[in-house]
């Protein structure tokens, strides 16, 4: 009987950190329910000036000037591009965490072509 409640209790807890996680984050299902499973092993690091409404705030066809002015410093950033440029606002703590990725990406005339936004199980 014990083990049933615990068990019961260790479910409603699961489900209800997932919703939290889907608002939280702006997240579907998929990838919430991993955030949520993989959350002992989420290492993620966010740019200083770096949140979620103002990533979602960004939208295709964006300039580059545009999106500094929301979201700041990237954690990196390709600085020649050629074909596509990436700016990275989060990153893996270690080599082999899971973090939640929020990465924008440019085509050559500095224009948001992708909004990268998910839960990256490495």
């Amino acid at each position: 009987m014990k083990l049933l409640k615990l068990t019961g209790g260790l479910t409603s807890l699961f489900f209800l950190t997932l919703i939290f996680n889907i608002y939280r984050f702006g997240y579907g299902f998929n990838d919430g329910f991993w955030r949520t499973l993989m959350t002992p092993f989420e290492g993620t690091v966010w740019s200083q000036r770096f949140t979620e409404e103002s990533f979602d705030k960004i939208k295709l066809g964006m300039n580059s000037e545009e999106v500094y002015k929301i979201l700041g410093d990237p954690l990196r950033k390709d600085e020649a591009c050629d074909d596509l440029c990436f700016w990275i606002y989060t990153w893996q703590e270690t080599g082999t965490a899971d973090f939640d990725q929020r990465w924008i990406v440019f085509d050559k005339n500095k224009r948001v072509t992708e909004v990268r936004k998910s839960f990256f199980i490495d």
